[in-house]
């Protein structure tokens, strides 16, 4: 089994209460990302990675797609199911973020869940 594709969304999660507020800030939703890792067997795993609202953070969830992006290309042909060699390899290819590398772990335990049911 190999990982094929891995694809980034952007999602706006709306916040339940309507708003959440943070100092002299109020939002209305959460920028959120999203994975998909698709593999060569039709099993797609998914995981997510989203701040406390953008004050925390402004540049957290751009650099969390830009970092997912930049390591995805040498995740293509791995295998997900040995998440010790995932996430070996994640840690070759970005020093820290790990909250970059959260979201590919999720995605990899979701597929292998997907596999055995």
């Amino acid at each position: 089994m190999k990982i094929t594709r891995i694809s980034i969304y952007q999602v706006d999660l709306p916040i339940k209460e309507g708003s959440y507020s943070w100092s002299t800030q109020s939002f209305s939703a959460f920028d959120s990302t999203v994975i998909a890792v698709e593999t060569d067997e039709g099993i797609t795993g998914y995981g997510e990675t989203c701040p406390l609202g953008p004050s925390y953070l402004a540049a957290y969830p751009e650099g969390a797609r830009t970092g997912i992006a930049r390591i995805a290309p040498d995740l293509i042909g791995q295998d997900p199911t040995e998440l010790d060699c995932i996430n070996d390899r994640v840690d070759l290819l970005l020093n820290g973020p790990p909250y970059v590398k959260s979201a590919i772990d999720m995605a990899c335990w979701d597929r292998l869940g997907k596999s055995v049911g």
